[in-house]
C-alpha cells in the first residue's frame, strides 16, 4: 500500500486562460520595450545628424538630390569621414600647426575662448584618464547620516579644494535617477567609501532603473 507525500496532495493553482493571457502580454511588452526604445533613439539619432549634416554637403555628393527618396545615414557616414580627416590633419605637421592658430583665433574671442577652453580641457581630461574613470562603483552616506548613494569615484582631488580638504579625498560623482546625466560632485576621503563589487554598467543599471535592475541576470528571465 502505497501513501502519497504531502507534497504531492498539494496542487498547484494552475491560471486561468485569461491569466495566461495577461502573463504573455505583460512578457512580450518586457521583451519588446527595451527593443523599441533602443530602435527609437537610434532612429532619432541618425535623423538628427542627418538633418544637421546634410545640408551641408555640396548638392553633387547628396543622394537626397538625385534619388527619388532620403538615403538614412548618411550624415553619419560623412561625420565619420570628416572626424576621421580631422584626426590625420591634427596628426600632421602643417595640419597641427593651422589647429593651433585656429585655438589662438579662438583664444582673443571674448567668451567663446571660456567655453572653448572649458571643453577642450574636459574632454583631453577625460581621454587622459578614460581607464581610471568611473571604473569603482561605491557607496556613501548622503544626503544625510543613515542615508546611502552609488557613487562613481573618477579621479583623486586635485586643483584648488585639495588644498583646503587634507587627508586622502576622491571626486566622487552621485548620478540622480533615472537620468544618469545629471548629478552631484561630492568631495570624500576614500576610508569613508563603501567600494561596491559592481562594473560601472551595473551601477548605472541600478540607478537608471530605480534599484530594480542590479546585474544583468535580472534581464534574463522577465517572469522575475
Amino acid at each position: 500500500m502505497t501513501h502519497s507525500s504531502p507534497e504531492h496532495d498539494i496542487k498547484k493553482p494552475k491560471l486561468s486562460f485569461v491569466g495566461s493571457i495577461r502573463n504573455s502580454f505583460f512578457t512580450g511588452v518586457i521583451v519588446a520595450l527595451p527593443i523599441a526604445v533602443t530602435l527609437w533613439l537610434i532612429i532619432k539619432f541618425v535623423d538628427f545628424v542627418d538633418r544637421s549634416v546634410k545640408p551641408l554637403i555640396p548638392s553633387e555628393l547628396n543622394p537626397d538630390t538625385y534619388l527619388p527618396f532620403s538615403v538614412p545615414g548618411v550624415g553619419i557616414v560623412v561625420s565619420i569621414i570628416a572626424l576621421w580627416m580631422l584626426g590625420a590633419l591634427a596628426t600632421n605637421f602643417l595640419g597641427s600647426r593651422l589647429i593651433r592658430f585656429g585655438e589662438g583665433v579662438l583664444a582673443r574671442v571674448p567668451l567663446v575662448s571660456n567655453i572653448y577652453g572649458t571643453m577642450k580641457q574636459i574632454v583631453v581630461t577625460m581621454a587622459q584618464q578614460k581607464d581610471q574613470a568611473f571604473k569603482e562603483v561605491c557607496l556613501l552616506e548622503y544626503p544625510r547620516k543613515d542615508l546611502y548613494a552609488i557613487g562613481f569615484i573618477t579621479s583623486d582631488l586635485k586643483g584648488a579644494p585639495s588644498k583646503y580638504l587634507t587627508g586622502n579625498f576622491v571626486c566622487v560623482f552621485v548620478p540622480t535617477t533615472p537620468n544618469p546625466t545629471s548629478g552631484f560632485l561630492l568631495f570624500v576621503k576614500r576610508e569613508d567609501l563603501t567600494i561596491l563589487d559592481m562594473t560601472p554598467e551595473e551601477g548605472a543599471k541600478m540607478i537608471i532603473s530605480g534599484g530594480m535592475v542590479t546585474s544583468n541576470e535580472d534581464l534574463i528571465d522577465p517572469k522575475k
